[in-house]
């Protein structure tokens, strides 16, 4: 509910919550979720503070995309992580199998060439993680440009569920990844 200077709450209007209000006078009915809008443009609360903060989230979205630009992905669809440095997976290692995050890296590598077929029989999970990625620089840039930034209605989205629904679409992209590398028999790995 909006409120005005007081913080007293304010009638709002047909527009504020995305109606049409000459829709509704022409007995076009619009539909309204009884919590208000997903998502809505707000203002940041201390602009200088929260465009700086926007431009850090943006430098550190667009250094994880130029890092994943500089890998050359691995044709196995995992192990790409190993140009960082880093020892192998050693749940691949001990089972043969993929760990939860086996792919992950390859996936953004896949990703930001542009190959979202091979992203997403890399990892799923690291697809959609490198779009999401790809997407908070983009806000982040925006916000630090105008000074408003997207604030979600968190009664209507319900965090508890969120996480459930998460959890659930990254299990499943582990065994995605286990189905399709048993079946093209790069799994179990030796």
């Amino acid at each position: 509910m909006a409120l005005d200077a007081n913080k007293t709450p304010i009638q709002a209007s047909a527009a504020s919550f995305g109606g049409d209000s000459v829709g509704e006078a022409a007995g076009v009915r619009v539909h309204r979720h009884p919590l208000g809008r997903l998502i809505t443009i707000v203002p940041l609360s201390r602009p200088v503070i929260g465009r700086l903060r926007a431009a850090g989230i943006a430098a550190a979205a667009g250094l994880v995309l130029v890092a994943a630009a500089e890998l050359v992905p691995s044709a196995d669809h995992l192990g790409t992580h190993r140009q960082f440095g880093l020892p192998p997976c050693g749940f691949v290692l001990a089972t043969g199998l993929p760990c939860p995050t086996c792919g992950m890296t390859t996936a953004y590598a896949y990703t930001v060439r542009g190959q979202f077929i091979e992203a997403l029989r890399s990892q799923v999970a690291g697809f959609i993680l490198a779009l999401a990625t790809a997407g908070a620089g983009i806000v982040a840039v925006a916000s630090t440009v105008t000074g408003l930034r997207p604030a979600l209605n968190w009664y209507r989205v319900g965090p508890t569920r969120l996480v459930w629904w998460l959890s659930a679409l990254f299990v499943a992209a582990w065994a995605v990844k286990i189905v399709l590398a048993l079946a093209d028999g790069s799994l179990p790995a030796k």
